[in-house]
């Protein structure tokens, strides 16, 4: 599984959108319609599925 920056991914059935990938196989993720102060979450890459 490729994930870059700006990709979409499915976490937890919401849409979030990847802000870093660190090379220790996780990333930064952010709900893509979360409200005034965004959450950052980071997550391992096998929590998440990369949508097309």
């Amino acid at each position: 599984m490729n994930i870059q920056r700006g990709n979409i991914v499915t976490y937890q059935d919401k849409p979030h959108i990847v802000l870093h990938v660190y090379t220790s196989d996780f990333i930064e993720i952010r709900k893509i319609q979360e409200g005034y102060m965004p959450r950052v979450i980071l997550v391992h890459k096998s929590e998440v599925t990369v949508q097309s």
